[in-house]
């Protein structure tokens, strides 16, 4: 016979960030919470693994103080953050051949244009934390970030550079991704090139994202269950019951579900949620790339490497030593051109910057491919962001949303899915209270 609970106030479904820290908040509010979570951890689409003799991120890894709701979790945890080796040279592929430079060299070339570039955010989104506020944002919504650069006037060399860098933020083909996704990043840069470099890709944390999840679930004292996805929740105003995978039967007075966009199609929802949440689902979005660590003979020179997007790596930087031998993480476009755990295909990607290097060990995980994720970090195609923006943000019934992917300001980082997670428990708190 099935197991039938009555007594939560909130059901959250999803244990990232977003969800522990929706937990966090309305536990401190008195609630009782019950978070189901599907994998058998913590952490989404963050993961600290033990492999190539290291603890490696396996997918969000930075932070950075600019990132204002992250880093007032580090602060309240008492976290240190570390980065990596400082960079001595730059490789990139223009025109089809391999280029290198000093890091100094490197940066003149390009700091100028980038700056040009990434400032022409600031027109298009005045006030960062309310993307839909300018009526300019309908100008580049609509066009890929491809598009986008193509039309800015850029040499053959400058736009393969950035396009290279752009497919990399994207997890995904610059084609398919819309312009006001990255302009949602570099606007927080002020337009500046080596700021934004640091805000999104150089500072992680000393203990890993790890420490920083089980900080807030221990902090949240919210009932946990792994291993326990979710797969019917049927709600009205009243409240819901919530299925999962072993048919246990969860009843509730709100429920916030914090899976992956692209994930929201596979939970049976009885009534159905509107079309357009639906329909983005259906849709899913730009990431669909590959994180690659992979070990290399020897202590190389401390590098960063950049190709443009039909490359299977689009960006690769060192990020620490083991012994005697170097360890690099790197970003591909699409997840189908390269296997993380293939030394001869990880190799041969990296001959396009290093021709003599040597793989050891390489690894990585799959997390388009993953049935709990269904893509990298979440990146909006065109016209998603006006299409869908509100409706993800307007509840049904007692049924809210919740993630990095609806986060207002810093869309697919660890600081979005903290900002919605705290927005998702306050609007479940008015929503309780009207209730009673």
């Amino acid at each position: 016979m099935q197991e039938i609970k009555l007594d939560y106030d909130t059901v959250i479904i999803g244990g990232g960030f977003s969800g522990l820290t929706a937990a966090r908040e309305l536990r401190l509010l008195g609630y009782n919470v019950l978070v189901l979570e599907a994998r058998d951890r913590l952490g989404g689409r963050t993961w600290v693994d033990r492999r190539l003799n290291s603890d490696l991120e396996m997918g969000g890894t930075y932070v950075h103080w600019h990132q204002p709701h992250v880093w007032a979790e580090i602060t309240r945890y008492g976290l240190e953050i570390v980065s990596g080796p400082k960079p001595k040279k730059v490789y990139w592929i223009s025109g089809g051949k391999s280029c290198c430079s000093t890091v100094e060299e490197y940066r003149k070339k390009i700091r100028d244009t980038a700056g040009k570039l990434m400032s022409e955010s600031l027109k298009f989104l005045p006030l960062p934390y309310q993307p839909l506020h300018s009526p300019l944002i309908k100008e580049i919504d609509g066009i890929s970030a491809e598009q986008f650069l193509q039309d800015f006037g850029l040499t053959e060399e400058e736009y393969d550079i950035l396009h290279g860098w752009v497919a990399s933020d994207f997890c995904g083909p610059p084609s398919e991704g819309a312009a006001s996704q990255m302009f949602r990043w570099w606007v927080f840069s002020q337009g500046n090139w080596g700021t934004h470099s640091e805000m999104i890709s150089t500072y992680k944390l000393k203990d890993g994202t790890k420490a920083l999840i089980e900080a807030i679930a221990a902090d949240s004292n919210a009932e946990i269950k792994l291993s326990a996805p979710a797969v019917k929740i049927e709600h009205d105003e009243a409240g819901a019951t919530v299925t999962s995978f072993d048919g246990t039967e969860y009843r509730c007075r709100a429920v916030i579900v914090t899976v992956p966009m692209t994930v929201l199609k596979e939970i049976e929802f009885s009534p159905k949620l509107s079309d357009l949440k639906m329909s983005a689902s259906q849709e899913g979005q730009t990431s669909r790339g590959i994180k690659v660590w992979a070990k290399l003979e020897g202590r190389l020179e401390p590098f960063d490497a950049l190709a443009p997007g039909n490359y299977p790596l689009n960006s690769v930087h060192l990020d620490r030593y083991v012994e005697n031998d170097s360890i690099i993480v790197g970003f591909g476009s699409r997840a189908d051109w390269l296997d993380p755990s293939d030394p001869y295909e990880v190799e041969e990607a990296l001959r396009n910057w290093l021709p003599d290097v040597k793989v050891l060990e390489c690894t990585g995980h799959d997390w388009v491919n993953d049935d709990f994720s269904k893509e990298a970090w979440p990146m909006l195609k065109p016209n998603q962001l006006l299409k869908y923006f509100e409706d993800w943000n307007t509840p049904e019934n007692s049924i809210f949303l919740s993630g990095t992917t609806f986060a207002k300001g810093w869309a697919s980082f660890m600081d979005g899915a903290i900002e919605s997670g705290m927005t998702a428990a306050r609007k479940v708190d008015t929503f309780l209270r009207g209730q009673e």
